[in-house]
């Protein structure tokens, strides 16, 4: 049986929650999270729009978008930029990475647009992750791929500043900036599998300003207890709670979203 749940919570340093996370059941399970970008203005705005326009672009099966990473980045972006347009709001709210991920057959696969982590818990409570990061902390955003002109400014900058960690290899991949993130894994190697925002290596102890491993944080919010309905919120608020005792906070938005099988 598989069981999904997301949560989003605001940051110690944000006056504004800039993270956006949801899930869904149709036609297949799936988990989208989202995470404007903190120097675009009303980029909470547009995190929604995406996770929103992303739910229902997956749950309408159109033209069957899901299947093509590209194809349904374009979609996505295009149906949000129309909706930006028409508040009328500066595009720049769109400055959003997003990550989605979804059931098929016995596995899932999972789309990354801009950075985020993605977490494998094995069969035997193992945890890995895949870290996504942009060297000078701008990630490449579906809002780029709306002009010619956006691209080409970005890569201006530096055309390799994709770093991809993985925690199961020995060295980090330094990668061209449009690089396709697409990333599938088993259910049976993996039962739970959760995306995050970059949120989740941002946690500090604001006492002497150590930064909380990213493996660390991670093996707190999967202790799931138990999988049934709201788990990754109970689990989440509770491993907030411990830090906060510790005196540790996530400095930066944090959001998740899982997905667990069970026998």
């Amino acid at each position: 049986m598989l069981h999904y749940d997301s949560f989003f919570t605001i940051g110690k340093t944000h006056v504004v929650c800039e993270d956006y996370a949801l899930h869904g059941d149709s036609p297949t399970p799936f988990l989208i999270v989202c995470d404007g970008c903190s120097s675009s203005p009303n980029s909470d705005v547009g995190a929604r729009i995406l996770a929103l326009t992303a739910k229902t672009l997956v749950e309408k099966q159109v033209d069957n978008l899901i299947s093509d990473y590209y194809l349904f980045g374009q979609r996505l972006i295009k149906q949000a930029a129309d909706i930006a347009q028409k508040l009328p709001i500066s595009l720049s709210v769109l400055d959003a990475t997003t990550l989605i991920a979804y059931q098929t057959a016995d596995s899932v696969r999972i789309y990354v647009y801009g950075d985020g982590t993605i977490l494998l818990k094995n069969q035997s409570d193992k945890i890995d992750y895949i870290n996504i990061e942009f060297t000078h902390n701008a990630p490449y955003y579906l809002s780029y791929w709306l002009t010619e002109e956006r691209q080409q400014e970005y890569a201006s900058h530096e055309l390799y500043p994709l770093i991809i960690q993985d925690s199961r290899a020995s060295q980090k991949e330094n990668a061209i900036y449009h690089k396709p993130l697409i990333f599938e894994f088993s259910l049976t190697e993996y039962p739970t599998i959760a995306i995050a925002s970059d949120g989740i290596g941002q946690c500090y102890n604001f006492s002497d300003g150590t930064r909380i491993s990213l493996l660390d944080v991670a093996t707190q919010l999967l202790a799931f207890k138990q999988v049934e309905g709201d788990f990754v919120k109970r689990r989440v608020k509770r491993a907030l709670e411990q830090f906060a005792k510790q005196g540790i906070y996530a400095a930066d938005d944090l959001s998740l979203a899982a997905l667990v099988r069970t026998t």
